[in-house]
């Protein structure tokens, strides 16, 4: 991967861990690309989810699921993000290093709501998303909302009405 790794690169390639390395296709030996909105789930030592919506491939021990539409993709990536204790429950005792079979993914039952309805949650925890990890945009913006709310109660209880005599 240093060999092929560059900044500027168009396919994204994980590998174990939190490795993540960008390269020219070109330059990708038997390149598996996939090119759909994907949750990768690394499966070895870090039990983890990543939604990835550009190129990318990845290396052993790691899986994708995907699909060509978006919102239901994005949607299992939360589903499973929010599972992933069960996840690394179900990986204890595989060895020196947490692992979890193709089968504990593939045979978890959730719960699929409409088109709609898993628009609107993952449209939800989109925002939430972005609040809480986007340094620029979310915390500013947070202050922000917290000093108008701020200023809004101070002013609610530090208002008194005059008493007539």
């Amino acid at each position: 991967m240093k060999e092929i790794s560059c900044n500027n690169g168009d396919v994204r390639i994980y590998a174990g861990g939190k490795t993540v390395a960008t390269a020219f296709e070109s330059k990708i030996p038997n390149a598996n690309i996939i090119r759909l909105p994907s949750v990768i789930v690394q499966s070895r030592g870090i039990i983890d989810a990543i939604y990835c919506c550009e190129p990318f491939t990845f290396k052993n021990e790691m899986w994708a699921y995907t699909n060509d539409n978006e919102v239901t993709v994005k949607y299992l990536y939360y589903v499973i993000k929010n599972n992933l204790e069960f996840f690394r429950n179900a990986a204890s005792g595989m060895g020196s290093l947490p692992q979890i079979s193709h089968s504990v993914t593939e045979d978890f039952i959730i719960n699929l709501p409409s088109i709609d309805e898993q628009q609107k949650i993952v449209s939800i925890l989109d925002k939430f998303d972005k609040i809480t990890n986007n340094i620029i945009d979310g915390i500013p913006a947070e202050i922000e909302a917290r000093k108008i709310q701020y200023e809004y109660y101070r002013d609610k209880l530090l208002t008194f009405k005059m008493k007539q005599k």
